[in-house]
């Protein structure tokens, strides 16, 4: 069957930092294309080229590849498509294999030429940190080291999960896992039926014959043709490049259900491809894992409405309750988005706030947080919280609240700098006012 819209992919931490104001600085086109410029030096490993002779990788297509005869660390020869022309002309759609990636688990790749070789680096086992490669879940753990903290079972009504076998803490890794297939969402709108039907039929069976075997082995939702059946029902949104929109097959995350009050996040790293999947909250023995496959915080309606994509209908504790309690609880969430538009428009200056109306808002926010066990929304409440504060002058109360809201920033974006930015100008606009407030 072929795709009729682009497909909705679940949140990955990308997504679910999305709504904080983020500054990153950005590389541009020419610097992925220029041979002088590398992010690192990694992929020497992985072309077999001495470091004094190493530069980057330039784009690859399947003309060059037969005109250079190398196609190098590619394992197999680009194959690409013309994306479906009406007045604009668009980059071409190239698929790439690496059947060796983490382990040989296979990684096949449907995106531009440029995006391809700005990924290069991600392909080498050396880039995975200690913490990603040695944890029970991991490609490199040898059997009998622990094994993961989930196992994989039939969920009455809800088909294949993932449940706890041990106790697993707030903020534990759960899960770390590695993309079998990425594809640029751009493919889905603009490269024609056939094409992207033979495109992704290509890219499952040139991955190692256990992978496809997973792959097939999830659950499909909408009918049609077996491959664009799986990618529908559990493709993420993950990011490549200068922050490219492309969707990541993730075989044992993708089995991850969900629900309105999750128990488990996603942090997706650019650098190493891999997704860890974090507990939001303490999971017992026997407790399914679960996510959110929607924004925290919604409605019920908007809820309903934006699970339609999976075909299925929640019966969540939320979803369930009655009608007056979803009725309570759509007017808390209400009230905790206009206490945040409201603090908002205080910190830019649209209105004129006082120290005890920012205090009262906060308190209830505090309030509204925690009867709605939306404890992961702290985050960008610190953070709107600090600025208001910042406005009028109260820069010890914002010193506080930057501190909070750094110590759940790290908490939910890890290590990886392109989100920390945000926390970094956070701290940057504290820092200024008090640096003003001492001249003063």
């Amino acid at each position: 069957m072929a795709f009729n819209s682009v497909p909705t992919t679940r949140s990955s931490s990308s997504a679910f930092l999305a709504c904080l104001v983020i500054f990153t600085t950005k590389s541009t086109l020419a610097d992925i294309q220029d041979p002088t410029t590398c992010s690192s030096v990694s992929h020497g490993s992985l072309l077999d080229i001495p470091p004094e002779f190493l530069t980057c990788p330039l784009p690859m297509d399947e003309d060059s590849a037969f005109d250079t005869g190398s196609f190098s660390p590619w394992k197999r020869r680009p194959y690409c498509v013309e994306p479906a022309q009406d007045d604009t002309p668009g980059p071409q759609f190239c698929l790439y294999t690496f059947e060796p990636f983490r382990g040989d688990q296979g990684l096949s790749v449907i995106t531009t030429p440029a995006l391809a070789a700005s990924m290069i680096d991600a392909l080498d086992d050396s880039v995975v940190p200690p913490k990603y490669r040695d944890h029970p879940s991991s490609f490199s753990t040898a059997d009998g080291q622990g094994g993961p903290a989930y196992v994989v079972k039939d969920v009455p009504k809800r088909g294949k999960g993932l449940v706890a076998q041990r106790p697993i803490r707030k903020w534990d890794v759960v899960l770390v896992d590695y993309p079998a297939l990425l594809t640029h969402m751009d493919v889905f709108a603009a490269v024609d039926d056939e094409s992207r039907a033979d495109l992704l039929d290509q890219a499952l069976q040139q991955l190692p014959k256990a992978q496809q075997n997973k792959i097939f082995s999830l659950a499909r939702s909408t009918g049609g043709e077996p491959i664009e059946d799986v990618l529908r029902t559990n493709i993420f949104g993950v990011e490549l490049g200068l922050e490219i929109p492309h969707s990541g097959l993730y075989p044992i995350g993708s089995r991850i259900n969900h629900n309105c009050s999750p128990n488990v996040f996603w942090r997706y790293s650019v650098k190493t491809l891999a997704v860890e999947v974090i507990a939001m909250r303490d999971i017992e023995v026997g407790e399914e894992i679960t996510q959110s496959y929607v924004p925290l915080g919604l409605s019920y309606k908007d809820r309903k409405e934006g699970l339609d994509n999976w075909s299925f209908t929640c019966t969540c504790s939320l979803c369930a309750a009655s009608k007056s309690q979803r009725a309570a609880t759509d007017k808390r969430r209400e009230r905790l988005l206009n206490i945040y538009h409201e603090l908002n428009d205080g910190a830019a200056g649209k209105i004129n706030l006082t120290e005890p109306a920012v205090m009262e808002m906060t308190s209830e926010m505090e309030s509204l947080i925690h009867d709605e066990k939306l404890e992961a929304q702290q985050l960008v409440y610190y953070g709107v919280v600090a600025r208001a504060f910042m406005r009028i002058g109260e820069l010890l109360a914002a010193r506080k609240y930057v501190e909070l809201c750094e110590d759940l920033w790290v908490r939910y974006a890890g290590d990886d700098q392109n989100y920390l930015a945000g926390m970094y100008q956070l701290r940057h606009e504290l820092t200024e006012r008090e640096k003003k407030a001492i001249g003063s």
